[in-house]
């Protein structure tokens, strides 16, 4: 996929002031739909990218990915967890297949573990997009972490639907 960033016409940034992203997609949109304009095949691949593009800077984690792909090049490493939070995460997925769905407790014991790790990566996260050059490799731990973390709470999810 292209550069979500040079598409809209912006500096690579985490801090995509969400108004002005809506406005540039907005106008992209009312010359590219295919509903507006004639059937023109480069409007309306004009009008997919400019829906996928929005989606990816719309998100703070796949705003994050295309800030690493795009600023970070090749200076990030994607497999560079620390040990420690591995190993905190191996415990957490264990607690999760453990957990009594039939228990309260156990259950909200799960999630409030889960909802920790999320605050720290909020934190994280404001701290990073604060700096005016974020140091890509903490950006990439940060974002590695998010993933672990949001397939963690993917299958908390699950066993809690079953």
């Amino acid at each position: 996929m292209s550069n979500p960033f040079a598409f809209f016409g912006l500096t690579p940034s985490l801090n995509i002031d969400a108004k002005s992203l809506r406005k540039l997609y907005l106008d992209i949109q009312r010359g590219a739909h295919p509903d507006l304009v004639s059937s023109d095949s480069d409007a309306a691949v004009i009008s997919e990218q400019a829906n996928a593009h929005y989606r990816t800077l719309s998100n703070p984690l796949t705003l994050v990915k295309s800030f690493l792909d795009v600023v970070g090049n090749m200076q990030w490493n994607e497999n560079q967890l620390p040990k420690d939070f591995l190993m905190e995460m191996m415990d957490l997925s264990d607690a999760i297949e453990e957990m009594n769905r039939a228990d309260d407790a156990s259950m909200n014991n799960v999630k409030q573990q889960l909802q920790v790790y999320f605050d720290a990566l909020t934190v994280d996260f404001k701290h990073l997009s604060s700096q005016v050059e974020p140091n890509i490799d903490s950006l990439g731990i940060w974002y590695q972490k998010s993933q672990y973390l949001s397939r963690l709470r993917k299958n908390f999810e699950g066993i809690v639907e079953i």
